[in-house]
């Protein structure tokens, strides 16, 4: 805030001009930087804009090349030991395990690297794929899905029926009622969920205190919009372990891992002694120490430990080639596993992109078909395909996260695409765009002119894998996608799911895009308000939606008017001793010259308290801000934040509210008593601040009942 110290009456500017010039110094000064901040801010957020106009192409993906290479265990050992063996010491990642199966058998199975670097007060050990487990992260959820699925073929469960009646907790569906269909494609309607989905050892909890402790919110209507969602699987696996009265890790032991033969495999948190023994440690990359073993509550979404060759066999199981007496599905309930669970019904138009089959992600490209899952823990990344029209597939782990930000992803997306390229596909296949033999993602059902054109598309979009009743949905300002239409009719979307560069869309069907020189999809889907039809939501990989942007919630209007309005405050706060010090001289002067103790001070002691209230409450605010940054950041990293300190920031947050009342009064006083166009401006900015800085903690949740996000 820019003030200076309550003057009473105009004789007191004659008899102290020097102390008046001082004062009137400091809050001009204090003005001009804000005025200069937000000249510069302004100037950023334009040339911002200007490049994201910008019209030539990023540089296109490239296309599938056939490979024709024989699916050998000889010819995939040797390409594997390229691309994954001699990729490690340029990524930075310390060990990966690779299996593959084809025509009802192991092919081959593969461990690079090392599984203890050595770096600890345990030996060196290199990776071995028959003996070192690796967590499989959000695999874990197709697995959880096939008990799920037992317990369906059973008559236990009923995959289109209120899972309510499952359960021993209410759960609060104010959207609509859950179903385990929702559950397994993620569409049961809820925000996301950060705390707590991964700890260290000894923050274990049971299943039940995972899913009834602070549910999240449900904020979609069930069946709508693919929202990914951790909490939403676990709460299938709790109605599992419910329903069959056997505990959820004891119930897939059983079930699954014995079944199928798969020995080194388990849910358990802390694993059993002889398996914790050969559990891979996790890097951050092959330089730095291993981290602790990181604990899943969200056990049945991502706690599963297994080797190579054990998810080779559950491979094998999903593509019905197991014997018998091992096999974990009918084929009958293989088939609807592997088809898209949801229709027009629920999605609307966004049916034309990729959707969820049951628990596992449609992954069909043109020409071939597939199906599979990815999952990362901090520090373990894995991904799993399926080709049943080729009766193959391939696991890959690795136990770090490599040296640049998405190494882990690019040495995954290398090796999936390389393997389907090298050996599944041919020349007939290459560059069909329009066919889809499995009749999912990408089924191109309506001419290219009819539906959006890229002028629709054009604005900020946010995830619906999203926190936003509470305090997280602050982290919706990291994550938010621009697209902005080309002069070609093709949309450049920046940044592009999955990436971090721009990705160029052009449109193939009436709801659908796909992007230029590559496979992946969006799907749209619009919302006529009073004649107006604009697109609301776009969806992208079977499980991610990007729903339209209100204005006050774009990044690019947000953060300029947020930083202004500290930069104001942080001004005020820097002027506060300089004028304080000024008010207290200058009431010495008065007081040595002889001027009256009754209420012609009295008044002025009164407006210092209003001005100290504002005061306080500016400093109150940006504390709050500093708070929220800092929340923002651990929530990042999973780091547990305590609900005494989001309480603590709440209320210095409210506090910077209520100090909008004595801001008001302040600045109305200054307008009043002509105090000069320097101190106006101040109070007026600092009054503006203020309560930009309220509508950003209401508009963002940072003052809600809720913190637990």
């Amino acid at each position: 805030m820019i003030t200076t110290p309550t003057r009473e009456a105009p004789p007191s500017r004659r008899r102290h001009p020097r102390l008046l010039v001082r004062t009137t110094r400091t809050t001009r000064l204090a003005a001009a930087a804000a005025v200069v901040a937000l000249g510069v801010t302004l100037a950023g957020c334009a040339s911002g804009a200007t490049g994201a106009t910008a019209d030539p192409a990023p540089p296109a993906p490239p296309q599938h090349q056939p490979g024709g290479h024989s699916l050998t265990q000889d010819d995939v050992d040797t390409w594997l030991d390229g691309a994954v063996g001699s990729a490690l010491q340029t990524t930075g990642i310390p060990g990966a395990t690779v299996s593959v199966v084809a025509d009802g058998k192991v092919l081959t199975a593969r461990g690079y690297g090392m599984a203890d670097t050595g770096t600890g007060e345990t030996p060196a050990e290199a990776v071995d794929p028959e003996r070192t487990l690796f967590r499989v992260g959000s695999v874990s959820k197709v697995v959880s899905a096939t008990a799920i699925m037992q317990l369906v073929e059973k008559g236990d469960l009923d995959l289109d029926a209120d899972v309510q009646q499952y359960l021993d907790f209410d759960l609060d569906t104010p959207k609509g009622a859950v179903t385990l269909r929702h559950l397994l494609t993620h569409t049961a309607g809820f925000e996301e969920v950060i705390a707590g989905l991964i700890g260290t050892p000894g923050s274990e909890k049971t299943l039940r205190e995972a899913v009834s402790e602070a549910p999240p919110a449900q904020v979609f209507t069930p069946g709508t919009t693919p929202a990914y969602s951790n909490y939403g699987a676990t709460l299938a696996g709790y109605v599992a372990e419910r329903v069959s009265g056997v505990p959820f890790a004891d119930l897939l032991q059983q079930d699954v891992f014995d079944r199928a033969g798969m020995t080194s495999s388990s849910f358990a948190q802390p694993l059993p002694a002889d398996l914790d023994a050969r559990l891979a440690h996790g890097y951050p990359d092959d330089s730095k120490p291993a981290v602790a073993t990181e604990v899943v509550n969200a056990a049945p979404a991502g706690a599963m430990s297994a080797t190579a060759t054990d998810m080779a066999r559950f491979m094998l199981a999903q593509l019905g080639d197991l014997p018998d007496d091992q096999a974990l599905l009918q084929p009958d309930t293989l088939a609807e596993m592997h088809r898209p669970a949801l229709d027009a019904d629920d999605l609307g138009t966004l049916v034309a992109g990729q959707r969820m089959d049951l628990a596992f992600f449609d992954d069909s490209t043109p020409g071939l078909a597939a199906f599979g899952h990815d999952g990362d823990t901090q520090v373990f990344h894995s991904a799993m395909r399926m080709f049943p029209e080729h009766d193959t597939g391939i696991f890959l782990s690795m136990n770090g996260s490599g040296r640049s930000a998405t190494a882990s992803l690019d040495l995954r997306t290398t090796v999936l695409q390389g393997f389907a390229d090298r050996y599944l596909r041919d020349a007939a296949t290459v560059g069909m765009a329009d066919t889809d033999s499995r009749g999912g993602a990408g089924t191109v059902d309506g001419d290219a002119s009819d539906g959006p054109v890229a002028a629709d598309l054009a604005g900020t979009y946010l995830s619906s894998r999203s926190p936003v009743t509470n305090p997280g949905a602050l982290l919706a300002l990291s994550g938010q996608t621009t697209i902005v239409p080309r002069s070609d009719g093709t949309v450049a979307v920046t940044p592009k799911p999955l990436g971090m560069t721009t990705g160029v869309y052009e449109k193939v069907g009436t709801d659908l895009w796909r992007e230029v020189g590559g496979d992946a999809l969006l799907a749209t889907r619009t919302t006529d308000t009073e004649g107006d039809a604009s697109v609301e939501a776009i969806s992208w990989g079977a499980s991610f939606t990007m729903l339209r942007a209100q204005p006050w919630q774009a990044a690019s209007a947000v953060l300029p008017s947020v930083v202004l309005a500290v930069v104001v405050l942080l001004a005020s706060m820097i002027a506060w001793p300089s004028t304080a010090l000024a008010g207290v001289g200058r009431r010495r002067r008065d007081l040595r010259a002889g001027l009256s103790t009754g209420s012609a001070t009295t008044t002025p002691r009164r407006r210092d308290r209003t001005l100290l209230l504002s005061r306080l409450g500016q400093a109150s605010t940006l504390l709050a801000l500093v708070g929220w940054a800092v929340v923002a950041v651990q929530a990042m990293s999973f780091a547990e934040v305590s609900a005494v300190t989001l309480r603590l920031l709440q209320g210095l947050q409210l506090l910077g509210v209520v100090a909008i009342a004595p801001a008001a009064l302040v600045a109305w006083r200054a307008v009043r008593d002509r105090r000069g166009w320097a101190v106006v401006t101040g109070r007026v900015l600092v009054l503006a601040s203020l309560v930009v800085l309220a509508g950003f903690a209401f508009g963002f949740r940072l003052i809600a009942p809720s913190v637990s996000f």
